[in-house]
């Protein structure tokens, strides 16, 4: 694929009949995750006391996590409460509401597979400190990507 921006790659891929996401090699996601700096906005890593607490809500082995990113939407950086959102926020919601079966959680935050999943509108998840809603365009790991 020859896309410069997420919207061109998103574009082919559902030419080729990719509906809602993708599962990529290892080349094809390295290469996705490279368009990602150009999609706007600030990049938020979570820190590593919270990737800590993503490996106990998804009962992983400690220091399984490297990295898990976001971008926030415009206008939602921060919450009211002073919080940064972060991958928390959108992982302690998934598995609280049971978004997702737990070994699927599981499988795509350590990287089983590379998957490329497409978000149209971003993601919507409360604030882990007090509730209120915030919107993220975009969160990846090394193998799984929401953008």
């Amino acid at each position: 694929m020859d896309a410069t921006t997420l919207e061109q790659l998103k574009s082919e891929y559902r030419k080729s009949g990719a509906r809602t996401g993708i599962k990529l090699d290892d080349d094809d996601m390295r290469k996705a995750l490279s368009l990602l700096s150009y999609q706007g906005g600030p990049v938020v890593a979570t820190p590593a006391t919270e990737l800590r607490y993503i490996e106990g809500l998804l009962r992983l082995p400690l220091d399984s996590i490297g990295e898990f990113s976001v971008i926030p939407a415009s206008g939602q950086e921060r919450c009211r409460c002073g919080r940064i959102p972060t991958a928390l926020d959108i992982v302690a919601y998934a598995v609280s509401h049971k978004v997702h079966d737990e070994q699927l959680l599981r499988d795509t935050v350590i990287g089983v597979y590379n998957v490329f999943e497409f978000a149209d509108e971003g993601r919507t998840a409360p604030c882990h400190r007090c509730g209120r809603e915030f919107t993220t365009s975009s969160y990846w790991t090394h193998s799984y990507m929401y953008a």
